[in-house]
């Protein structure tokens, strides 16, 4: 008779606690529904706060993405009196130099569209180191420049431009 004393005592002290916690979870679900309620001012004032940030970063993004397309980067450098290993350098620099500049939007966009960006620089560093690879590093810079420009025509899709288009997808989302 004790085992089944001992039975009906946990089950009903069983039944009882999961009672309690339940209620426990509704009423904290019912309170926190009341501090904030969708819609509420609160929402309505971090949206006012963060949509402004978000936009930024995107703007931010396209801004990088369209700096670092190997035309619009070359078109930005000084060349007189560089050689090739000398341009391959101040272009690899300014690249990173960009991206270490907008490294925090990534808090904004979304991971795919943070993964395209970061392709693309990649991307766009590999096509310099390529470039220069064929070339004597004493050689003059307008020899880069012909040859990473030649490259970037012969490529059906710059890396660069993929990112640019989904970047640009998501903002569109957001209106």
């Amino acid at each position: 008779m004790a085992p089944l004393i001992i039975f009906r005592f946990l089950a009903v002290t069983l039944t009882i606690a999961l009672l309690l916690l339940s209620t426990l979870i509704v009423i904290r679900y019912y309170f926190s529904l009341k501090k904030y309620p969708q819609g509420s001012s609160v929402e309505v004032e971090t949206q006012k706060i963060i949509f402004p940030l978000r936009l930024q970063a995107y703007e931010r993004i396209i801004l990088f993405l369209e700096r670092i397309t190997p035309t619009n980067l070359i078109m930005r450098m000084n060349l007189s009196e560089m050689n090739v290993l000398q341009l391959q350098s101040a272009l690899i620099r300014t690249i990173k130099e960009e991206f270490e500049y907008n490294l925090s939007q990534q808090l904004y966009i979304s991971f795919s569209a943070w993964e395209l960006v970061k392709n693309a620089k990649e991307e766009t560093i590999k096509l310099i180191h390529l470039s220069a690879g064929k070339l004597e590093a004493t050689a003059p810079s307008a020899e880069l420049v012909r040859m990473i420009l030649e490259t970037t025509v012969q490529q059906d899709s710059l890396p660069v431009n993929e990112a640019l288009t989904e970047v640009k997808k998501e903002v569109q989302k957001l209106f």
